[in-house]
């Protein structure tokens, strides 16, 4: 069942806009956090988006190696260096995603076994 969640929230990640995943509010913050890494540019590097999840504070902030693996599950080549604000967009739904479900699992072990 945890495969099933993680598999949901990876497409989901992956093929819905981003414009449904956040309020205009939201998408205007991240924006603008973007932009002020980004220095004007259309992408960020691995280390300048580490820097944007920590100034965002989301915790725990990812590894080098779990960056990764987060950029490559949201959409991102391999060979590509650099990351698009969509990319970070869908990489902020996703860590908030994969969070919240990390403090609601153990809370819904009960009850599983309705017919």
């Amino acid at each position: 069942m945890e495969r099933t969640k993680q598999d949901r929230a990876h497409f989901r990640v992956q093929h819905i806009p981003i414009e449904e995943m956040f309020t205009a509010q939201e998408l205007l913050d991240m924006r603008t956090a973007f932009e002020a890494v980004s220095m004007g540019e259309a992408f960020v590097t691995l280390e300048s988006l580490r820097v944007l999840f920590e100034d965002m504070e989301l915790q725990p902030t990812p590894t080098d190696e779990q960056l990764e693996e987060l950029m490559q599950t949201c959409g991102k080549q391999s060979d590509d260096e650099f990351v698009s604000f969509e990319l970070f967009a869908r990489a902020v739904a996703l860590l908030i995603e994969i969070n919240a479900d990390k403090m609601t699992t153990s809370s819904q072990d009960e009850g599983t076994g309705h017919h």
